[in-house]
């Protein structure tokens, strides 16, 4: 067990430990803000123009799912 100060991950985890913050988390956090916001932008902007309400009640639902999976994946890493 090292104390580096620099060292990515957990502090005083081995080298062979599973980091429960890794890249995988954070790859699926990215993608979940990013089909967040353009899903909330696309909602926005199909409510205000003239395409059928199942447009914006497609983004809509898209929006709440990523929602969904940030606020599972904040509980998931401890409220960290």
């Amino acid at each position: 067990m090292t104390n580096d100060p620099f060292q990515l991950g957990r502090p005083g985890a081995e080298p062979g430990d599973p980091d429960r913050t890794g890249g995988g988390l954070n790859a699926r956090r990215a993608v979940l803000w990013t089909v967040l916001v353009v899903s909330a932008a696309g909602n926005a902007v199909t409510s205000m123009s003239g395409l059928p309400i199942a447009v914006s009640l497609s983004f809509g639902i898209v929006t709440v799912l990523c929602i969904a999976g940030l606020l599972a994946d904040w509980f998931r890493r401890g409220r960290a």
